[in-house]
């Protein structure tokens, strides 16, 4: 039993996690959609329940497409205290900027980010 948790308490909160986020993708997001300038927007997400750190992940993925460029957006939360953990953004439109940083620490690209992420997301 890892971390003190029995795997009947365990599947619980990971079921209770899953059902969290799929309960917020619903009402936040709409898994494809135009934006008001013409933009079409793709959004999934992930969830994961820590046991390490007895918190429920929700990880937005949104792909923005318009004119033949792509921007990709990952934001990481903490669903329970609704607490941002990470983001990332990258576009086609905007050559060489990323915005990249998981726990206060800037990273570069979007490998270094899904590292840094990976502690929130795997156990």
């Amino acid at each position: 039993m890892a971390y003190g948790q029995s795997n009947a308490e365990r599947y619980m909160l990971q079921e209770r996690c899953g059902k969290q986020a799929a309960a917020v993708f619903a009402k936040e997001y709409s898994p494809s959609s135009q934006t008001k300038d013409g933009k079409h927007q793709r959004s999934n997400y992930q969830n994961h329940y820590s046991e390490k750190l007895n918190k429920c992940f929700f990880l937005e993925i949104t792909t923005i497409f318009e004119k033949g460029k792509v921007s990709k957006l990952f934001r990481l939360f903490d669903l329970n205290e609704n607490k941002e953990y990470g983001s990332y953004w990258e576009s086609d439109e905007t050559p060489g900027f990323k915005d990249c940083v998981v726990a206060d620490i800037r990273c570069s690209s979007e490998t270094e980010w899904r590292q840094l992420a990976k502690p929130y997301l795997e156990d």
